[in-house]
């Protein structure tokens, strides 16, 4: 069952989006708990320069979803205003997945 949901989130539009807005989540996590320190440590300073290319590759990729989201499932602007600005806040777009999209992808898979 676990497979079959897998494989259902990444054929439909908002499952990609959803894949999306965590990958981007995550490298922002990475970006500032991860490599920061290591940069500020003089540990490895070129790794906010490998994790910030992530990182401004998979934002501007995730932008590209949310314009593409917006535009097939007939939102309103409050949504993608509100999803760039929850961009910005560390663990904001899994809070923002896990109260509002998870309601919305079930709703949308019993349909």
């Amino acid at each position: 069952m676990y497979k079959s949901r897998r494989k259902i989130m990444l054929h439909s539009t908002l499952g990609r989006f959803r894949l999306m807005l965590w990958l981007q989540g995550i490298s922002y996590v990475l970006l500032l708990f991860v490599a920061f320190p290591l940069r500020d440590a003089g540990i490895m300073p070129q790794a906010v320069t490998w994790f910030g290319n992530l990182y401004g590759f998979l934002f501007l990729m995730y932008l590209l979803f949310m314009v593409t989201m917006y535009t097939s499932q007939k939102w309103r602007l409050r949504r993608p205003i509100a999803l760039f600005f929850v961009s910005f806040i560390p663990l904001g777009n899994m809070i923002y997945d896990v109260v509002v999209f998870r309601k919305l992808y079930r709703q949308l898979n019993k349909a």
